[in-house]
């Protein structure tokens, strides 16, 4: 007698999760070792705070997933993971900002773009993206990369204020002996995610006009928990259709 049961189908990891699960540790021992290499030679200096910050940054994609599940998918962590690299261990802990002159702009820049898919990530939440109108997407997406650049700018003033840093520049003596900060530094901040955005709002009209998916349509899969979890079970459920003698139905859609 033929066995028809069919074994359950073992869960495989996605590789897109294995990869921030590994750069996340891989980043935070890394900062450990840091942080050890500071102390020892004597280095370290007011940057304690910082490069613990840093540390503790790496532990928030598996802190995220234990806390939010499949309601955050592996493409945003994927993201915050790669931008995290470039902005800050690159960046600050690595001294690019200081040490290349364009650095900080190219970074602004990534985080305006990067803008768009979080006002992107947010629109799958409240609806389905594809049934909206296109200039809809985008306003909403560029609104949400400017807030988020605004909202980085306040971040940066308050800790200059409070902290005594001077992210927003170094202050300067004016005629009268007074000190301030110039807004040339924020001004270039703000255009840089500014560009950043609109090349996501070109990316999206791209995707639309040509009807391809240039990336977007994976994405909004990935944002969207109900597309996602019918994108994951469509092999298996045809797996086990054909398992059990039935013709598997096409589930996928054709992108270019």
């Amino acid at each position: 007698m033929k066995n028809t049961s069919a074994a359950p189908a073992r869960r495989k990891i996605p590789p897109l999760r294995i990869f921030v699960y590994a750069a996340s540790a891989l980043l935070f021992v890394a900062m450990i070792v840091v942080i050890v290499r500071r102390f020892a030679d004597g280095t370290m200096g007011s940057r304690f705070i910082v490069l613990a910050g840093n540390a503790l940054l790496w532990l928030v994609p598996f802190a995220g997933r234990a806390i939010f599940r499949d309601k955050i998918g592996d493409a945003m962590w994927a993201i915050f993971v790669i931008f995290a690299f470039l902005a800050s261990f690159l960046g600050s802990v690595e001294g690019l900002y200081g040490s290349v002159w364009w650095y900080d702009l190219a970074m602004h820049t990534l985080f305006g773009y990067l803008g768009g898919f979080i006002g992107l990530f947010f629109l799958c939440k409240l609806a389905d993206a594809d049934k909206l109108n296109p200039l809809l997407v985008i306003l909403f997406c560029f609104a949400v990369s400017l807030m988020f650049a605004a909202l980085w700018e306040i971040f940066e003033f308050a800790g200059d204020k409070l902290l005594g840093n001077n992210a927003q520049g170094v202050p300067v003596t004016d005629i009268n002996g007074d000190l301030y900060i110039p807004v040339d530094d924020t001004m270039e901040d703000i255009i840089c995610n500014t560009v950043g955005a609109l090349v996501f709002a070109a990316h999206y009209a791209a995707h639309v006009l040509s009807k391809r998916s240039l990336l977007l349509a994976g994405a909004k899969r990935d944002f969207a928990p109900a597309a996602r979890r019918t994108a994951q079970t469509a092999p298996a459920a045809a797996a086990a259709a054909e398992g059990a003698g039935e013709a598997p139905q096409n589930t996928e859609t054709k992108e270019e």
